[in-house]
């Protein structure tokens, strides 16, 4: 009984002095008015700045042999094996980390390719046994919907101008957009370790990356601005079945499905920025069509997001049978059926 009620009293002195330090600020644990504090904190810092992916270039995974190419009706189909090029050269891994370690000093957020990768294994081996094609880039990017993709190339060869057995190293780190699939800064390195006694590829590639980062860090963060300011950059097409018993031509109240649409394109849009570069009774296709990032609700907004916003406003208003088509992040398409 005495052992009872010595351990009682322990127990209330823990439980009184963690709600002390809970208000004190003073206990390991958040208390609850903190975690909510850190989850909005947090959710704006991740908004605000702007994710990368390191992948490996189609050069560089066509001289692994992980790139295969297939025609079809004159269409040039590529199909990247992103997880044997890891497996091929084992340096690869190291020198991706290199990367992300750069943007990450510099505040970037990361989407680790490989992690992606074994999050979709499962759902492409359901798709291979079930016949369906599948776009490995573009399901990665869906997944995680990067801002950036740095995409990268390089190569060690012996130095032709030396009798020792010296490498040089010439890489290639690209920046894309996601969206438009635009190169937006690139970083260019030749002759590298030329003076070096050190012919690992991973030593020099490490040295020389930290020292020229600026270069490329500075192109990014220009483009970020642009894009916080006026928009990520999409294309939208709206296109007719054949099977449909409608046209663009048709009328939807007093204006018609085209006119819809333009006008929902102009107030939709930001400052109206959009170009027509088609217009049938079937089809509709716009091009250097400007979106926010972000929803009101501080969430990422994409071209998908976009047509959807559309397909409702004219499943709404006309009463018309629409899908969203969207594949990618930066091609929407509706079709009308």
């Amino acid at each position: 009984m005495r052992f009872l009620i010595k351990y009682v009293i322990v127990f209330l002195s823990i439980i009184t002095l963690s709600c002390n330090n809970s208000k004190n600020n003073n206990s390991m644990l958040p208390t609850v008015d903190q975690s909510n504090s850190m989850r909005k904190e947090s959710n704006a810092i991740t908004q605000s700045m702007p994710s990368i992916m390191v992948v490996p270039s189609d050069a560089l995974l066509k001289r692994m042999g992980c790139l295969k190419e297939e025609k079809r009706q004159g269409v040039t189909r590529y199909f990247r094996d992103y997880s044997s090029s890891f497996v091929k050269d084992s340096k690869l891994k190291f020198i991706v980390s290199d990367i992300e370690g750069e943007f990450s000093k510099s505040g970037f957020n990361l989407e680790n390719m490989e992690q992606s990768l074994k999050m979709i294994t499962n759902n492409n081996a359901f798709d291979e046994m079930e016949g369906v094609a599948r776009d490995l880039r573009a399901e990665l990017m869906n997944t995680t919907r990067p801002d950036y993709i740095i995409e990268l190339d390089y190569d060690l060869k012996q130095d032709p101008n030396s009798r020792n057995p010296k490498k040089i190293l010439t890489y290639v780190v690209k920046c894309l957009d996601v969206f438009t699939n635009k190169t937006v800064t690139s970083l260019n390195r030749a002759d590298v370790g030329g003076n070096s006694k050190n012919s690992d590829i991973q030593f020099l590639f490490q040295q020389d990356f930290a020292e020229n980062f600026n270069q490329l860090k500075e192109g990014v963060t220009t483009h970020f601005k642009d894009i916080l300011a006026n928009g990520s950059e999409i294309t939208l097409r709206v296109a007719v079945m054949n099977s449909s018993s409608y046209t663009l031509e048709d009328d939807c109240g007093n204006d018609e499905i085209t006119e819809k649409i333009i006008s929902w394109m102009k107030e939709n849009t930001i400052n109206s920025t959009y170009k027509m570069v088609k217009n049938t009774s079937t089809e509709l296709f716009f091009t250097s069509v400007r979106i926010f990032t972000q929803d009101e609700n501080n969430n990422s907004y994409t071209a998908y997001d976009f047509a959807n916003d559309l397909r409702k406003g004219l499943k709404r208003g006309c009463g018309l049978d629409v899908k969203n088509k969207t594949q990618s992040l930066g091609d929407a398409l509706l079709q009308i059926n």
